[in-house]
């Protein structure tokens, strides 16, 4: 998707609107996000900006949906795919996760936050296997003595 400038500098725009309201807190960054949707509901930015507010007010279903939707309009978004990612990390789906930060870094190869959170998710990951491998071993060793 090729944005024009003015798609680029009104995008600019709804990003700056939105910190401004963080200092009204989610709820009010919340309530411009849903104006602007009813305005423009084929607006991926303020699908993805949504996602993200409801990630943060631990929402994930519905910060889910709105991911998804984002991706469906955009699927060059790389912050959207980070905001999916956390989602899921926060579900215990290392894996799933992973492929989205993945893909957010595929997109924007210096989002540095993206590749934290796969350093973090890798990590779990990796804990979460090591773990499943010493159980398995200690439950066969049990069986042999038997």
């Amino acid at each position: 998707m090729v944005m024009s400038c003015n798609e680029a500098e009104g995008n600019d725009s709804f990003k700056k609107a939105l910190r401004l309201l963080s200092s009204e807190g989610l709820d009010g960054a919340l309530m411009v996000v849903e104006r602007e949707l009813e305005n423009d509901p084929e607006n991926w930015e303020a699908w993805s900006a949504k996602a993200e507010i409801l990630y943060f007010q631990k929402k994930h279903d519905m910060s889910m949906q709105c991911c998804d939707r984002s991706i469906r309009l955009n699927p060059e978004n790389a912050h959207v795919y980070n905001t999916k990612g956390n989602i899921l990390y926060k579900q215990g789906k290392y894996k799933d996760a992973i492929d989205c930060y993945n893909r957010a870094i595929e997109i924007e190869p210096l989002f540095v936050r993206a590749w934290y959170n796969k350093k973090m998710a890798s990590e779990l990951q990796l804990k979460k296997s090591r773990l499943r491998v010493h159980y398995l071993d200690s439950n066969i060793g049990r069986q042999d003595k038997r």
